[in-house]
C-alpha cells in the first residue's frame, strides 16, 4: 500500500520534564498522522473515526531540534475498520525512534453508523510490510 509522511520539527513546547518529546505529543501526532494517511486512502475525511491505537512503542528519545517524520501505511482493512502501521524516524538519520498501529472505522457521514469502505490491500513483496499485516492480524483476536 502506499506510504503517506508527516513532518514535524521538535519544539520546547513539545517536551517533557526530561527535555525530550512529551510521548503524549508524540502520540497525538501519531494518530494525526494516520488518520490523514487513512483519510487520503478512504477519501472521505467526515466518514472516518478513531477507535485504537495498538503497541506504540518509544525506543529511543527524540530531542529539541529533532526533525522527524510520521510514516503511515494501511496494513489490515476489515469490512469497516482500517489499520494503519505508523513509525516515528528521525528525518536526518533515518532511525525509527517510535513505531505502533492505528485503527479508524468507517462511518456514514451524518449517522455515524459503521459503513464499508471497500479498501483492499494490494499484494507486497515488501517483507516488512508483511510483518505489519501479520501483527495487525492479532488486534482482532482475543
Amino acid at each position: 500500500m502506499r506510504r503517506y509522511k508527516s513532518i514535524h520539527m521538535v519544539r520546547m513546547e513539545d517536551l517533557n520534564h526530561h527535555q525530550n518529546l512529551y510521548a503524549g505529543r508524540g502520540t497525538e501526532w501519531m494518530i494525526e498522522a494516520s488518520f490523514i494517511a487513512a483519510c487520503l486512502e478512504h477519501g472521505d475525511k467526515h466518514g472516518l473515526l478513531y477507535k485504537n491505537t495498538h503497541k506504540f512503542n518509544f525506543m529511543k528519545s527524540v530531542e529539541p531540534g529533532d526533525i522527524i517524520s510520521y510514516e503511515s501505511t494501511v496494513v489490515k482493512a476489515g469490512r469497516t475498520s482500517l489499520t494503519m502501521h505508523v513509525h516515528l524516524k528521525d528525518e536526518q538519520t533515518g532511525e525509527v525512534r517510535a513505531e505502533g498501529y492505528t485503527t479508524f472505522v468507517t462511518v456514514r457521514s451524518g449517522t455515524k453508523e459503521p459503513v464499508a469502505h471497500g479498501i483492499v490491500l494490494d499484494e507486497t513483496d515488501d517483507a516488512q510490510e508483511q510483518s505489519w499485516r501479520r501483527e495487525a492480524e492479532g488486534f482482532s483476536k482475543g
